[in-house]
C-alpha cells in the first residue's frame, strides 16, 4: 500500500484494477475520487459480480469469453450455463461502497467454525508487512479461533537489538527476548485491528501466537525452495506447538530436528513463550 500511495502523493493518477483474459480483461476498476490501495474498484460498465459461499468471486459480462479453443472441459468447469465465471480468487464487494476486495486465492480460503472466512495467506502477508517478521503461519481453518507461529527477521530484529545494546548469542535467545516478544505482540494487536475494520475479515484476528526457536528453512522441509510455506508439513512437525497454542498453555517445551549447511542433522530445544492477543470488535472499530 505505501508504495501504491507514493506514487499517488507524486501526482500520478495511479489506480488499481481486476481483470482477466476471459473477461477481456476488465472486471473491476477504480473510478475517479475512490482511488484505494485495499481495493480493486467496483465493477466496470455492464459487469455483474457475485460472491460464492466459499468466497470464490464470479462475473459475467457482455465481454465474457465464449469458449476455450476445443477444451469445452475447461470452458464447462470456468463458465457455468448463465454465462457466470469463476475467477478462482476469493474475495468480498463492501456493502457501502460496491468495492471489491481480493483476499486470496479460492482454493487457499477456509472457514472459521462459525462459518466465517478463513484467509490465512492475507494475514500471514499483513503481518510480513512489518519488518521484523520474516514469515508466519497462521492456523484456524474449521476452528473457533486463529493462531499464529512467528519468525523474527533476524537481521532487521539484530540491527534493532545493537542500536539498544542488547546482546544476544543465537537467533533462539533474540526471538526470545522479552522486548522482542512485546515489539512482535504490538504487530500482531496492529494486524488485528486492521482485519476488524472488515466485517468478512474480522473473525481473521490472532487470538494467541508464539515466536518460533528456529527459522523455517527448505532444507529442513519446511518451505519450498521458492519460500512458499509448506502448511501441511508445518501442521505435522509443530503438532505439538499447535496444540499448546490451542490448549490454552503459556508456554511448551519443544525439540525440533534441523538440518545443517554440511548436511548433518542435529536438534534445537527451546522452551517457548505463548501469548494472548486481544481481538477487536467489528462494530467497536467501525465506531
Amino acid at each position: 500500500p505505501e508504495i501504491f500511495d507514493f506514487y499517488r502523493s507524486l501526482g500520478i493518477n495511479l489506480k488499481q484494477l481486476y481483470g482477466q483474459t476471459e473477461a477481456s480483461v476488465f472486471i473491476t476498476q477504480q473510478p475517479d475520487g475512490q482511488v484505494r490501495s485495499d481495493t480493486v474498484g467496483v465493477a466496470s460498465p455492464g459487469v455483474e459480480l457475485k460472491i460464492a459461499d466459499n468466497g470464490e468471486v464470479f462475473y459475467r459480462s457482455p465481454g465474457t469469453f465464449v469458449e476455450y479453443y476445443k477444451n469445452p472441459e475447461s470452458t464447462k468447469s470456468t463458465k457455468d450455463t448463465e454465462g457466470w465465471v469463476a475467477t478462482g480468487d476469493a474475495g468480498f464487494i463492501e456493502k457501502d461502497t460496491g468495492h471489491l476486495r481480493i483476499i486470496d486465492r479460492a482454493k487457499d480460503v477456509g472457514k472459521m467454525k462459525d462459518g466465517s472466512l478463513f484467509a490465512p495467506k492475507y494475514v500471514e502477508n499483513k503481518l510480513k508487512f512489518f519488518p521484523n517478521i520474516l514469515e508466519t503461519v497462521v492456523f484456524g481453518d474449521g476452528r473457533d479461533s486463529c493462531m499464529a507461529m512467528i519468525n523474527i527477521d533476524l537481521q532487521a530484529v539484530g540491527n534493532w537489538a545493537e542500536r539498544n545494546n542488547i546482546a544476544y548469542s543465537s537467533y533462539q535467545e533474540l526471538a526470545a527476548h522479552v522486548d522482542v516478544y512485546a515489539t512482535i505482540q504490538q504487530h500482531v494487536e496492529d494486524v488485528n485491528a486492521s482485519l476488524a475494520a472488515d466485517e468478512m475479515l474480522a473473525g481473521c484476528q490472532v487470538s494467541r501466537f508464539l515466536v518460533l526457536h528456529k527459522e523455517l528453512d527448505a532444507d529442513d522441509g519446511e518451505l519450498t525452495r521458492t519460500r512458499k510455506v509448506r502448511r501441511s508439513v508445518i501442521e505435522d512437525k509443530y503438532k505439538d506447538l499447535i496444540d499448546a497454542l490451542y490448549g490454552g498453555k503459556t508456554e511448551i517445551y519443544t525439540e525440533t530436528e534441523v538440518t545443517y549447511e554440511d548436511g548433518s542433522k542435529g536438534s534445537i530445544a527451546a522452551t517457548l513463550e505463548i501469548r494472548d492477543v486481544g481481538r477487536v470488535a467489528h462494530e467497536e472499530k467501525a465506531a
